[in-house]
This record gives structure tokens, sequence and C-alpha cells, in this order.
């Protein structure tokens, strides 16, 4: 054990080295290329102002790899179940899809009739507001959720093939989705009578909300660019 003034340190240099694989071009059959990192971590305290500066720098070589035989893969023995799971996922989903694609077909036939009905009947037009009364908009939700969810799922499946490098897009998708499946889930509470008051004074007072917080938002920018612009330069980024 030795004891370190740190008031003396001005500065070090930690290197270190890492390999890395292309694995995108493996299903190709072709060699992968090989990655070889020189990474150094500089630690300046130079000017002893109480705030160590750090330093990254990479170096990348690029070259072939020789050999087809990859040890430390990271690919997984139970990658086959994890595909057998996303296409019964996509089954689900596509299931679902069809089913509430169907409910809405025919909520758009019956509000057809309606308003032909009403204009034959009573000589009169339908408002927009009461139109929409025949569109369960929870079937709109889940509709986007599903599709959405099967588009992930099939990236995932290739990014898993290694076919694909969708990263971005596919966590994106399937993240969406699964807030809008968590959001759907409120419905089913609308069947208890006392979460179904709450559920109709959210329904109720929604749009007012929105109102607010577009209005609240403009006050909170206002702060946001404000402190951006008075202290922003007086910070490093």
């Amino acid at each position: 054990y030795t004891l370190f003034e740190t008031f003396r340190l001005i500065q070090v240099e930690i290197s270190f080295k890492l390999k890395g694989i292309a694995l995108q071009t493996i299903h190709a059959r072709e060699l992968p290329d090989c990655y070889a990192f020189q990474n150094t971590i500089t630690f300046n305290n130079r000017a002893h102002s109480g705030k160590i500066k750090i330093y990254f720098d990479s170096d990348t070589d690029i070259q072939e790899c020789k050999d087809w035989h990859i040890f430390g893969s990271v690919l997984q023995k139970n990658t086959q179940y994890i595909l057998v799971f996303d296409g019964f996922v996509i089954l689900s989903c596509f299931a679902s899809l069809i089913l509430c694609t169907r409910s809405i077909v025919l909520a758009l036939r019956l509000q057809k009739r309606f308003v032909n009905f009403f204009l034959e009947k009573y000589n009169r037009h339908v408002c927009h507001a009461d139109r929409l009364e025949f569109i369960n908009g929870w079937y709109v939700l889940v509709i986007i959720s599903d599709v959405m969810t099967i588009i992930g799922s099939i990236l995932k499946m290739e990014i898993k093939a290694k076919n694909l490098a969708s990263y971005d897009v596919c966590s994106i998708l399937l993240g969406t989705s699964t807030l809008f499946v968590w959001v759907g889930v409120i419905r089913y509470l609308g069947y208890f009578q006392t979460y179904n008051v709450l559920i109709l004074t959210m329904q109720a007072s929604l749009p007012k909300v929105l109102r607010f917080c577009c209005c609240a938002g403009m006050i909170y920018l206002g702060y946001t660019f404000c402190g951006w612009i008075v202290l922003g330069p007086y910070h490093e980024k």
C-alpha cells in the first residue's frame, strides 16, 4: 500500500488494446473484418485548478481476419428458441391486427349506414363528433401497436440472423409498441366500477390537460433557452 498525494499529480496515461470482429459478413461466407483499437486515456492535471481534464484518443486498425474459427462468439445457444418466440409474437400480433381491423371496418360500415339513415329519415347531417363515436380508439391504438411490434420483431430476427444492423430502428419500434400495449391495459380497468370513474374523468379532462401542457410548455421552453443563453458560455460543453 502506497500513500499517493493527489495534489502532486500532473498527468496520468492509461493505454489498452481492444479487438473486435464485424460479424455482419459471416452470413455471406466471407472472412469478416477484424478491428484492433489502440486506446489511450489521459488525465491532465497540469493546471492544478481542482478539476482534472480527461482526454480519450483511439486509433483503429482494420484487417481481414485470417481464420474462419471465431472464439468467444456472442452467439448464444438459445438463439433458435428466441427466434421461435419472436415468430409466435408475430403470429399473435398478426391475428390481433386482423381482428381489430375487422372491427374498425365493420364500425365504418355501420357509421355509413347510420349517416345515410339520418339523412334520408330526418334530412339532417351527422356531425363529426357523433361519427367518431362509432370508432373505438382503443382498437386504433392496438392496430398501431401490432404493426410496430410485427415490424420490430422482424427486424430483431434479421439482426439475430446477421442480415441487418438496424438496432436503433428496432429498439424504437419495440419500445414504442410496448408503451402502447401498457397504455392499452388501462382499457381493461374500465370493467371495474371504481377504476371506470377515473378513466372517464381522464377522458373528459384530456383535451384541457393537453391545452394546459401546451401553454405551460412555452414557459418551460422560455426558461430553458434563457438558461442556455445566459449560462451556456460558462459551461465547457
